[in-house]
């Protein structure tokens, strides 16, 4: 079939997928049938773009509408204009029942409000094609985002395909986020949502957080900084996030969430402890598995062992908490929780009044932290004693990328002083903010000597402080030096990260046994299983799943299922089913870093060989 279907086919359709005709459909293969028969591949579309022109209603019905109903149009962006409710209702019409195979919709910044986004939201209930929708900055209201929304519900999560849903600054009341909310659950297309800069509060983000718990849940990121949500709202969100692997990454800055909610999401990041693995085992193994692949691949049963997927586990890695009256006790909470976490890469905490005590909790966590690349802790009251406390984990940790204090105080010459002798010793930190700090001459001097010892810093931050010209210049030249090539930096980064997580796994399983010691509940068998957990090697008959890389650990493509006894050769037919490399790479070996042979695979064993992450690189890598 090819073309628009017919109500006969349709119906036909339809009867694939739910033959008992009791509405359990498979919507996401449905939808990907629709598509395939409803879209005309060889018809082309381009992109119209008319922002800032100046159009009012009239205006669009002349020039747009005509091009739109001829599906001539990929794209539609109509940014900053005078488009009220009556333009939205010439669009939405050819919107509806996909007479335009549109794809993107940019409506910002115009004066669309409730009954206009009624119209919309009737017309994507019966459209495939729209997988991007801007709605900020218009006068919407609860009322006109939940009715648009109400097309994303789950009766209609088959047909709709928006992706990415944009609802800023949009004047939505808490009753109206909460019917959205409503909306989302169930789900399957969203996976990126922005909300913030309206009047949400505590009902909506109960909502959202049923959302998120639903097992359908898609969503990657949620915005929901500058609303009204409360310490009892962000609970009901952190806690939704125990059992979600696909949300990514999620902003409630500028929201009042106080401890309450920062020690909700310390309790996720802790996470849940599954049966046979260890906490380490358990993150290494799931923190980059990518968000289909954690949904669709279960872990398999033997009839020697067991294995099971964790419960409960959170994926979060971007966290937004800046300026949400977090104190020191709160974030002592969070510090404690992320000195295990092998997930988070990114935490901003500017803006909450923390003080020395504070930064030194979050500081010490770090230093044996392996996941966090930035930390944003600006615009705080801390001074010399938090300043000492971050260049000591300055002076340990293996993986952070990138610290801002900026607005914080350093004005005097012992606190970037302590700074300095942390970025001294450190071996992996790019990016360093210090504006905005009453920084003096002589703490910039303090930088520049640590510059001159450090191979890794390439950027100081630095200003809004009083400085001369000749201090600025000698850190310039400081930091113009050549330095560590980047592939290098993130080699040595990544054995760093690797060694600490096994000296602290040791050093777990060293406490255990001592403390079943001293109580008389451990005997010399468990003793022994207890230290073997230590090690990489897996029993005869325990299979597990391990992720796959290409080039970089990160580069995460997909995840193989093996046991002792599975050989590289059978490893490399697995990988075919989901990387598309052909043949053109080769396994490295997590012994020693190099190559493994070609001829070599069928007597190399994965998990001995390779452990649990399995390393490839191209081909010609030597070479290059």
């Amino acid at each position: 079939m090819q073309g628009d279907i017919t109500e006969e086919e349709m119906v036909a359709v339809i009867e694939l997928f739910d033959p008992n005709n009791d509405g359990d459909v498979q919507y996401s293969e449905f939808r990907d049938l629709f598509y395939s028969i409803s879209v005309d591949q060889e018809k082309e579309r381009n992109p119209a773009k008319f922002s800032n022109q100046d159009m009012d209603d009239t205006k669009l019905e002349a020039e747009v509408i005509p091009h739109l109903m001829r599906d001539e149009y990929s794209e539609l962006r109509l940014s900053h204009n005078r488009l009220t409710d009556e333009g939205a209702e010439e669009i939405s019409g050819a919107l509806s029942d996909d007479k335009a195979h549109l794809q993107i919709l940019d409506l910002r910044f115009n004066e669309i409000g409730a009954e206009g986004a009624i119209h919309l939201g009737n017309a994507l209930g019966s459209n495939v094609y729209v997988t991007e929708l801007y709605f900020s900055y218009n006068p919407l209201g609860g009322r006109g985002a939940s009715s648009l929304c109400a097309s994303l519900a789950p009766t209609n999560a088959g047909f709709s395909s928006v992706c990415v849903l944009d609802l800023r600054h949009c004047g939505i009341d808490d009753d109206g986020g909460e019917s959205m909310g409503r909306s989302f659950k169930g789900n399957t297309a969203l996976k990126e949502i922005s909300l913030c800069g309206n009047m949400l509060g505590d009902k909506t983000a109960a909502a959202m957080a049923e959302a998120l718990q639903n097992e359908r849940c898609m969503i990657h990121s949620l915005n929901l900084s500058n609303n009204k949500i409360g310490g009892r709202g962000s609970k009901h969100i952190g806690h939704s996030i125990r059992s979600n692997v696909e949300l990514k990454a999620i902003i409630l800055s500028g929201n009042p969430i106080g401890d309450l909610g920062v020690s909700s999401f310390a309790e996720s990041f802790e996470g849940v402890e599954g049966p046979n693995l260890s906490g380490e085992e358990k993150k290494d193994m799931y923190a980059d598995i990518g968000a289909k692949d954690a949904k669709k691949n279960k872990l398999p049963t033997s009839p020697q062992k067991t294995i099971e997927k964790p419960s409960a586990y959170c994926g979060l890695r971007i966290l937004g908490m800046s300026g949400c009256n977090i104190s020191d006790l709160g974030m002592g909470d969070l510090g404690g929780s992320l000195r295990t976490n092998c997930v988070l890469s990114t935490l901003d905490i500017r803006c909450n009044n923390l003080t020395n005590d504070g930064i030194t909790g979050i500081a010490r966590s770090l230093e044996e932290n392996t996941s966090l690349r930035e930390l944003y802790c600006g615009d705080n009251e801390f001074s010399v004693p938090g300043a000492m406390a971050l260049g000591s984990m300055l002076s340990k940790n293996v993986s952070l990328l990138v610290l801002d204090v900026s607005g914080c105080h350093l004005n005097k010459t012992a606190a970037a002083k302590h700074l300095a002798e942390g970025i001294a010793k450190n071996e992996c930190l790019q990016e360093l903010h210090v504006a905005r700090t009453h920084l003096t001459d002589e703490g910039l001097k303090e930088f520049t000597v640590a510059v001159e010892q450090n191979m890794c810093l390439e950027k100081i931050i630095y200003h809004c402080n009083v400085l001369t010209k000749g201090v600025i210049a000698a850190l310039e030249f400081a930091l113009s030096r050549e330095r560590k090539p980047a592939a290098q930096l993130l080699d040595n980064m990544e054995q760093a990260r690797l060694e600490r997580r096994q000296e602290m796994k040791e050093l777990e399983i060293a406490r255990k046994i001592k403390a079943a010691q001293a109580t008389g509940e451990g005997d010399a068998d468990n003793m022994e299983i207890a230290k073997k957990k230590t090690q990489e090697v897996l029993e005869p008959g325990t299979k597990i799943w391990i992720p796959v890389s290409f080039g970089r650990r990160n580069n995460v493509l997909g995840k193989i299922e093996v046991d002792s006894a599975t050989s590289l050769a059978d490893a490399r037919t697995s990988i075919a089913r989901f990387g598309d490399l052909g043949d053109d790479y080769i396994f490295i070996s997590v012994n020693d870093g190099k190559p493994i042979a070609l001829d070599e695979e069928g007597k190399r064993q994965v998990t001995w060989d390779c452990g649990r992450h399995v390393l490839l690189r191209p081909i010609n890598w030597i070479e290059l």
